[in-house]
């Protein structure tokens, strides 16, 4: 399926979200662990950022046509909070946000207390 709007600016603008506020940009070029290998000024460059936005945008929506998500591995010590993300995710596509919430909730503080 084609990326329409108002799903492509909808894409976008989480992955400049996540660029500014996060400062993570999983499209820009790197080695795949959240490092990216970009010169400070790529990093400074808009119209790099944008195409990157554009282009996780289109990646994306093949992921999200295809009901495949890549995720990858959970570390042992956050696999719990990695399982109740995945389930909130699920959460979030069934129309239950306050069971999201929940999960996402219990995800942050076991990820803060970091017990194995």
């Amino acid at each position: 399926m084609e990326l329409t709007e108002p799903r492509a600016s909808r894409y976008r603008e989480a992955y400049l979200t996540m660029a500014r506020e996060a400062r993570y940009r999983p499209q820009a070029p790197g080695d795949g662990m959240g490092h990216v290998s970009l010169t400070r000024k790529q990093i400074d460059d808009p119209e790099l950022l944008q195409r990157e936005a554009t282009a996780y945008a289109l990646k994306f929506n093949e992921e999200e046509n295809s009901r495949s998500f890549w995720i990858g591995c959970s570390d042992f010590i956050t696999n719990r909070a990695f399982i109740w993300t995945i389930e909130a995710a699920r959460s979030l596509a069934g129309g239950k946000p306050d069971l999201a919430l929940d999960l996402l909730n219990m995800a942050v503080k076991d990820v803060q207390n970091r017990q194995p």
